[in-house]
């Protein structure tokens, strides 16, 4: 069976980081998002296996938007939420997995706070959470760097043992983390890592490759990855374009479905 993979609504919305901007932003609103649904023919078309959908390409859409989204063919298969873990309140999760109920989706991406001291709180509420998502759906820790305190492998696994089993709690893996990174989350909580987020964006230059230009570091991320027991389900998560002049929806997805080939080729 070929691998899933799916494309990553935010490879293609241009107000991808509105979630994290501090202070008002022209009008004090984050920036519009895009309507997804006119480009979901062309993702399906493509050959992606389904969307992980950022949760702003339904919570800031009109009910008929909404609607044109979660009945396309094209399945959600990983629900992106960026909704808080410092929050001793639930109501705000509650309000994600009605979401997630919505749109049918079996995985939902979501961080962990970045507070220490709050590490047993986030297992409880994760835990919480669970119980009222459908048994079907497992939460996808990100473990992302500089946001999370799940960012160390250690600290990400206490949470996890102490939140909930591997069948309902799993995590995702980056590619472009310095391998012995990546080999430090497989000792630490391997069992659980069943998504990987291809992604090879450069922080410090802010430019994103295309994957038939690095197709070797993709190569060896895919061999090591799979050296270490993965047999998941992938994510395009970012693709060439990305915070440059070609920054808007229509070249960004002709670039992720040029990297949907690649990704394709070396998995196969």
């Amino acid at each position: 069976m070929r691998p899933t993979i799916l494309l990553g609504t935010v490879a293609i919305e241009p107000a991808r980081w509105a979630n994290f901007m501090s202070g008002p932003v022209d009008d004090g609103h984050p920036p519009e998002t895009i309507q997804l649904s006119r480009w979901m023919d062309r993702i399906h078309a493509a050959g992606f296996d389904g969307i992980e959908l950022w949760e702003r390409h339904l919570t800031d859409a009109t009910p008929a938007e909404a609607a044109r989204v979660i009945d396309h063919p094209l399945s959600v298969g990983v629900f992106n939420t960026y909704v808080s873990l410092d929050d001793p309140d639930p109501d705000a999760r509650t309000a994600v997995s009605a979401w997630v109920r919505r749109t049918g989706s079996t995985g939902v991406k979501f961080n962990v706070g970045n507070d220490p001291s709050a590490r047993d709180a986030y297992a409880a509420r994760i835990a919480a959470w669970l119980d009222e998502l459908p048994p079907t759906v497992t939460l996808l820790c990100e473990c992302h760097h500089g946001i999370s305190i799940a960012e160390d492998p250690a600290t990400a696994a206490r949470i996890f043992d102490a939140a909930g089993p591997a069948a309902r709690l799993g995590a995702i893996v980056h590619t472009h983390e310095d391998p012995d990174l990546i080999r430090c989350r497989f000792a630490a909580y391997g069992d659980r890592i069943t998504h990987v987020h291809v992604n090879f964006l450069d922080f410090t230059a802010l430019t994103t490759p295309r994957l038939r230009e690095i197709r070797g570091r993709v190569e060896s991320q895919v061999a090591l990855l799979r050296s270490l027991g993965f047999d998941g389900t992938w994510t395009i998560e970012f693709s060439h374009g990305v915070l440059s002049e070609n920054d808007e929806p229509d070249r960004l997805l002709e670039e992720a479905i040029d990297d949907l080939a690649v990704l394709r080729d070396v998995l196969a």
